[in-house]
């Protein structure tokens, strides 16, 4: 390089609040500069003027490099430079730029701040190379002073550094995504496993609290209507442990959706009395309730998840109380612009002691260990409680003493809803089969024949078996039925398949088809839906409900 290529810093006294002069320690955390030029004396002289430079609080550190091939050696092994000075003329006229091509396209590195800086303008004008060459900067050594030297260096630092955090960034966004899809296909697999011990638990229940139902209906002597009572109430609690822990995978999930459908809530009270008359008998406790005249008769909502709150309060509140009784206390908040109400469960029972309160609505929470050795219970219910009427936009929370009993105080938002039709239950069916009553089951399993057949031989139907999906669109093909109770999960062709093609017959386009599954999920049930299916039972199936579905289709 000739003398008229060498750096010429002017006498510059300048400064910036961004530059701090310190010495710099090539072991701390530092943004690493290389310098590229055939002449030694220009790496001297920028080491110089650029000694103790510091950026964001970081010091520099300068690597050298005396030809273009040494640039990419050195890039090759080092993809943390954040900035890099390149003459032009080197080992050939161009190298410095065939260098910069080289960055960007063979290295792809996007991030590096590549500032031209020559002695000879002339040989690559500053607009041609902007406009061919991806560079940050062109500077020329004849003009360059040392402030305009650190100037350049720090505005191609902060470039950088904006470039390096939205990089950052954008890595930990994928992470993120990375790590919120891996979640959800582990929740989404605790989930099937879950829906599938259910189905497999629950064949097994229907046989047991099936068979215990039918013998409960039958005469029995004081001592066997007190085992076949135990026998059902403990398939009946490992059911209810069952339905408490899908309904908490699905909270944790976000999968738990509310419905909106008109109902009368006078109606939900009253029919917890029903619910749990036994219970009440057996401990001579009373159940009342009340409601404020202010409330809508009928309101919008989910009434299945209202009464399933009422019912694990009322459930908790059974528990604990040994004498006197339980009301539910309804009022009217607010009345515009839907009905605030607030709901009080009060019983009479042993009390919480008060620094346990504050335990209650956390999962797998009781007051102490001995709870559930003596009463029982997963404790989920009071979190899937606390957890639905969060839902519904409202708050829960408790007031009780030792020996005083407990009251349990919660608030939901909903909306005035219409009067509910009563259900006439009018046959939808063809002509021809408008007086059929005979009864189609399709089902797989050899207990669960048994028990349906023994519920429908109990309630004074005809009927017929078949084993699997094919079989009983044969059967059809044979006789009348007025209702078909489906199996979902079959071999040969299962339910669903079964389901899909009586309906594409047009004699049977509006046959009664009632799933009969050990399913029950929200998902499951729609999926019955979309196959054509008019009902669905969920085993453990009761008798009394098996009753009043075969009246609502025949």
């Amino acid at each position: 390089m000739s003398p008229g290529d060498d750096l010429l810093f002017g006498d510059d006294t300048e400064s910036s609040s961004d530059i701090q002069i310190t010495e710099s320690n090539a072991s701390d955390q530092h943004y690493l500069i290389l310098v590229v030029d055939d002449d030694e004396y220009v790496h001297q002289l920028t080491k110089m003027v650029l000694r103790g430079f510091q950026f964001d609080g970081h010091p520099i550190q300068l690597a050298s490099a005396l030809s273009a091939k040494e640039a990419i050696e050195y890039l090759g092994k080092h993809d943390n430079v954040a900035v890099a000075l390149v003459d032009v003329v080197m080992e050939t006229d161009d190298a410095g730029l065939k260098l910069v091509n080289h960055i960007r396209n063979e290295y792809s590195n996007n991030e590096i701040r590549l500032l031209i800086r020559t002695g000879q303008p002339g040989a690559a004008p500053e607009e041609s190379v902007f406009q061919d060459y991806d560079i940050n900067d062109y500077l020329s050594k004849t003009d360059i002073t040392a402030h305009k030297l650190r100037m350049a260096l720090l505005n191609a630092l902060r470039s950088y550094r904006d470039i390096r955090h939205a990089a950052d960034l954008q890595k930990q966004i994928m992470m993120a995504e990375q790590e919120s899809k891996t979640a959800a296909a582990a929740s989404e697999a605790k989930s099937q496993f879950l829906a599938h011990m259910s189905h497999e638990i629950r064949t097994p229940l229907n046989g047991i609290i099936g068979i215990a139902d039918i013998l409960s209906e039958t005469s029995l002597t004081e001592e066997q209507a007190r085992y076949v009572s135990t026998i059902e109430k403990s398939g009946e609690a490992l059911l209810a442990i069952i339905n408490d822990i899908l309904d908490f995978s699905k909270i944790e999930a976000g999968k738990l959706e509310l419905e909106e459908t008109d109902f009368s809530l006078k109606e939900i009270c009253e029919s917890l009395e029903h619910i749990f008359i036994a219970q009440l008998k057996e401990k001579n406790l009373k159940y009342t309730f009340s409601l404020d005249p202010q409330i809508p008769e009928f309101l919008s909502g989910d009434p299945l998840r209202i009464k399933q709150i009422l019912l694990n309060l009322i459930s908790n509140s059974l528990k604990f109380t040994r004498t006197g009784g339980i009301h539910v206390d309804v009022h009217c908040i607010h009345s515009e612009p839907g009905p605030q109400l607030e709901f009080r469960v009060i019983d009479t029972g042993i009390g919480i002691p008060v620094d346990k309160q504050k335990f209650l609505f956390e999962a797998f929470t009781q007051v102490d260990s001995s709870t559930t050795r003596k009463y029982g219970g997963t404790g989920l219910g009071l979190q899937i409680t606390k957890r639905l009427i969060e839902l519904m936009g409202g708050t829960i929370r408790v007031e009780s003493e030792i020996n005083e009993g407990s009251t349990f105080i919660f608030n939901i938002h909903l909306k005035k809803g219409h009067a509910v039709e009563t259900a006439t239950h009018e046959s939808t069916l063809q002509p021809s089969q408008e007086k059929a009553k005979r009864i189609l089951v399709a089902e797989d399993n050899r207990t669960n024949q048994m028990v349906i057949s023994a519920m429908l031989k109990r309630l004074g139907y005809e009927f017929d078996v078949c084993g699997n999906g094919k079989e009983a669109i044969e059967a059809l093909q044979k006789e009348r039925y007025g209702v078909v109770l489906m199996d979902c999960q079959m071999p040969v062709l299962d339910g669903f398949q079964a389901t899909q093609a009586i309906r594409k017959d047009n004699q049977f386009s509006s046959l009664p088809v009632v799933a009969l599954t050990a399913g029950a999920t929200d998902k499951e049930k729609q999926q019955c839906f979309d196959a054509g299916m008019s009902d669905f039972l969920s085993k453990p199936i009761k008798l009394g409900l098996l009753k009043d579905t075969l009246l609502k289709w025949i």
